[in-house]
């Protein structure tokens, strides 16, 4: 972990948010824009309709689904998508809890599990980017197909991609925070939260946000990594600002700054040091309503729905978009009025939903 810090000290300073938005009183999530490549390879932006819009599937398919966690609202929302879009479609769904990013192990254990029990196709959001090539190439080798989904892996052998855009993500964060501080204006200092080293988004937010913060007054003077669990998130930012006096922001996952603004409020440096999220929870969004955060966003429920949709698709031969990107936007508080909640949160009574029969 201290040699992954390092690199990202090295590489820039990194931070990442964003959301997407739909229409004022839309009734459908789709048809929504996505930036992609077709399977005939034409790349773009694009407008993504879903299978439930015509029929429901062909067939009761078994879909199962492995989640690196169901810790925070972030996967809960994932889980709600996958699900309400398996209903439209009339498939099954078994979605497994591996406990957490140091549960790499137990991840690759559950997805043997579940195809073993009769899974006709895998969604899969990886605990590693760069650690899941024997199972995905056993998994290809049985002709199960892998839809691979939000954090994104580096093996060649899944067929296809519906990631949250980390990289576009992270980019679009750094331009952000470079506009508000430009070069030749006073520096801010950044501390920077992104979540357990290694993993795949993590990875894409730093090289989005070191890209993003060129030429600014961004300086990014500690990066912490850790499991997305409260307490672990609450350790490092009670570390930061023990070791540090002069932070402007502090950057991360929705857990981080859930816990990290009544730490601040306990030194009465709330007004000093921003928070900025990388995604959104029903937390967060009522923090950026009242002005207690910076920003942070982003459409997890719209593009798991996509995941699920895609998993029918292949088994169907129904295929149109190899590479799917839901396009996201930063958010603070005057405009987040403006932000389509249910493209972010699961409804506030929903309970995740681990087996699911039509």
């Amino acid at each position: 972990m201290k040699s992954g810090l390092r690199i990202a000290i090295a590489a820039c300073t990194g931070f990442m948010l964003g959301a997407f938005l739909t229409p004022a009183g839309a009734r459908e999530w789709y048809p929504l824009p996505i930036k992609g490549k077709r399977v005939d390879d034409k790349e773009g932006r694009f407008e993504y309709t879903p299978l439930s819009a015509i029929a429901k599937a062909g067939k009761n398919w078994l879909i199962c689904v492995s989640f690196p966690h169901m810790k925070d609202p972030f996967f809960l929302a994932a889980n709600y998508g996958i699900v309400d879009e398996a209903k439209k479609l009339g498939v099954s769904v078994q979605t497994f809890d591996a406990g957490g990013y140091t549960e790499l192990g137990k991840q690759i254990s559950q997805i043997e599990d579940c195809v073993a029990g009769g899974a006709d196709a895998l969604i899969m959001v990886a605990i590693a980017r760069d650690s899941m090539d024997n199972i995905l190439t056993e998994l290809k080798r049985k002709n199960i197909p892998v839809v691979d989904a939000i954090n994104g892996v580096s093996s060649k052998d899944t067929a296809v991609r519906i990631l949250t855009s980390p990289y576009d993500e992270g980019l679009r964060a750094g331009h952000y925070l470079a506009a508000k501080h430009p070069q030749g204006g006073k520096e801010v200092n950044v501390a920077w939260l992104p979540g357990p080293a290694g993993a795949g988004f993590v990875i894409a937010f730093d090289n989005g946000f070191c890209e993003g913060i060129k030429d600014s007054a961004v300086k990014v003077i500690e990066a912490k990594y850790g499991d997305i669990g409260r307490e672990v998130q609450a350790r490092l930012v009670e570390d930061i600002l023990q070791t540090h006096k002069d932070i402007d922001y502090v950057v991360g996952t929705a857990v981080m700054v859930e816990g990290a603004y009544p730490l601040l409020r306990a030194r009465g440096v709330e007004d000093k040091v921003k928070l900025v999220s990388v995604y959104t929870t029903p937390g967060i969004y009522d923090f950026l309503k009242s002005g207690g955060i910076e920003a942070g966003a982003s459409p997890v429920v719209s593009t798991a729905r996509i995941a699920l949709d895609e998993a029918v698709r292949l088994l169907e031969k129904k295929v149109e978009y190899a590479d799917v990107g839901t396009i996201g936007k930063v958010y603070s508080k005057p405009d987040i009025g403006t932000l389509d909640r249910a493209t972010v949160l699961a409804p506030a009574d929903y309970r995740p939903v681990f087996s699911y029969k039509p």
